[in-house]
Formats: C-alpha cells, sequence, structure tokens
C-alpha cells in the first residue's frame, strides 16, 4: 500500500538541497500525485498553487541514491510536499 505523508512547504533531500526533480503545470494536485503513483522511482511530489489560469507546478522527485530521498520540507508559501510511503502489507488474522 502506498500513501503520502504532506508537509507545508519545497521538498528537500538528505543533503538539504531541491532535490531530483521534474516539473510540469497541471490541472490539479491529483494529476500530480496520479504520475507518481504509477512511477516506481518516484519518492514523492510537490504542488505549488495557484499558478496564472487555475494551473499548478507540479514536481515529482526520484531518488537515484539514499541521499536523493525526501527528508522534509523548506518554507516555501503556496508549496507542500508530499513523501512517498509504502506501508507494508497487512499482518494475517490470529489463527
Amino acid at each position: 500500500m502506498v500513501w503520502y505523508f504532506g508537509r507545508a512547504g519545497a521538498c528537500v533531500d538528505r543533503a538539504g538541497g531541491p532535490g531530483k526533480y521534474s516539473s510540469a503545470s497541471t490541472s490539479n494536485s491529483h494529476s500530480c500525485r496520479r504520475s507518481c503513483d504509477v512511477d516506481a522511482f518516484c519518492v514523492g511530489y510537490s504542488v505549488y498553487a495557484p499558478l496564472v489560469g487555475g494551473q499548478v507546478e507540479c514536481k515529482t522527485y526520484k531518488a537515484q541514491t539514499s541521499v536523493d530521498m525526501i527528508a522534509g520540507a523548506a518554507p516555501s508559501s503556496g508549496t507542500t510536499c508530499y513523501e512517498k510511503v509504502h506501508s507494508p502489507p497487512p499482518s494475517p488474522p490470529p489463527p
């Protein structure tokens, strides 16, 4: 199961930098999340809203090394960082 841990601000990697990401304008944050959902290498995404015309800026982050993993968020008005979290499968019920 995959879920996302949201933080106010721009995503930062373990080195304290902006991380490795691809950026695109999209109509809403849901399409940004979907693009991360389907990418096995995506470790999270951020959205900045609103852009002109109601668009949002979507950044999807990929980790090539452990340093590239999302470690937190830096203050950035109008931006939210979402870290992808993989939950282990639920335990089987007791006999």
